[in-house]
């Protein structure tokens, strides 16, 4: 059987971290991916086929290295652009710079680059100018893990008193991720609750002025994040970048109607009125929001077009993807 060097380092950081996009990819990745090959994670010796980097900071870089010295092949999921680590904070536009020239060099060590949309193709392409070849496969959502629970459903709304309509979002509450529109739509809809769930890493930035609005909960990072989608009746997510948006398609496959920016990344996958609402601007995530709330039968229509969805992009057909790529590296 094929021996699979998975590479991250958010392995070493999870519980710091909590969960993000690119570590979620990974771990369901890897556990799907033992169907169809071994798989051992960050191994600095040689004892593998070949090398899958999740990662491209200084533990997988040096990995990296010494696979290219043993003459193994190499695929690079492309996780981040230069764009991830534009937040809004101090110096993040100079840190951009930065870590676009690192990713220039970095991604040239693969073989092969895989991409979970064809916006983030073009950009790792024309941007950052990596003439490889790339595969745009997506990162792909566990349908049979991510399913809508009414008893956790229940548990989720006692725990948090949740009596009315809740709007929900999850991901870091960074500005890229659109955590000040969020804030703003709810103080526009007061009447509603809304739910952020994402682990805060600045806790000074965000004042408690801001975090204290009547009808905004942020519990933090949620261990069971099945049952926060199980708990929310919308998901809106108004976040500016997204390499392939895996929040989106867990709220899919949990049944949640889902409203969206109206982004590059999303074009070809998510339609606005099919299966999501997409929005320009917080007026029409208001918008959007009511027409939901006031049209119940559509409501059930975009999420169960969403379920579609996520069905199709399901973690079984990216790993089936992925074995045919590594094939097709180790047979040349």
């Amino acid at each position: 059987m094929l021996k699979v060097n998975f590479l991250s380092e958010f392995f070493k950081f999870r519980k710091i971290l909590g969960a993000n996009g690119a570590l979620t990819a990974t771990m369901t990745q890897a556990d799907e991916m033992q169907n169809y090959v071994k798989v051992i994670f960050n191994s600095y010796g040689n004892g593998y086929d070949l090398i899958h980097s999740h990662g491209c900071f200084p533990l997988t870089f040096r990995i990296v290295k010494k696979a290219i010295k043993l003459k193994k092949p190499i695929v690079i999921s492309a996780h981040q652009t230069h764009y991830d680590t534009d937040n809004g904070l101090v110096f993040s536009k100079q840190l951009s710079q930065f870590f676009k020239i690192y990713l220039m060099r970095y991604y040239k060590f693969g073989d092969m680059l895989i991409c979970p949309t064809e916006h983030s193709r073009r950009i790792v392409k024309n941007e950052l100018r990596i003439d490889k070849p790339i595969k745009i496969i997506s990162n792909g959502v566990d349908t049979q893990e991510f399913k809508y629970s009414i008893k956790k459903r229940t548990h989720f709304r006692k725990s948090y008193r949740l009596n009315n309509t809740t709007v929900m979002c999850v991901g870091m509450p960074i500005e890229r991720k659109g955590f000040y529109d969020f804030i703003e739509i709810s103080k526009e809809m007061n009447e509603y609750t809304f739910l952020w769930v994402g682990k805060r890493f600045f806790p000074l930035i965000y004042p408690n002025h801001i975090i204290n609005i009547n009808n905004l909960i942020m519990p933090g990072y949620i261990e069971d994040i099945i049952s926060a989608y199980s708990g929310g009746d919308i998901f809106c997510f108004p976040s500016h970048y997204e390499g392939e948006g895996i929040a989106i398609l867990e709220a899919m496959s949990c049944g949640l109607p889902v409203i969206i920016r109206d982004l590059p990344a999303y074009e070809g996958r998510f339609f606005d009125g099919e299966n999501c609402l997409k929005a320009r601007n917080n007026k029409e995530f208001i918008e959007k929001i009511y027409y939901l709330i006031n049209n119940p039968e559509e409501s059930k229509r975009i999420a169960k077009n969403g379920l579609n969805t996520a069905k199709k992009l399901d973690i079984k057909e990216t790993a089936k993807s992925i074995y045919e790529t590594y094939m097709e590296l180790i047979k040349k």
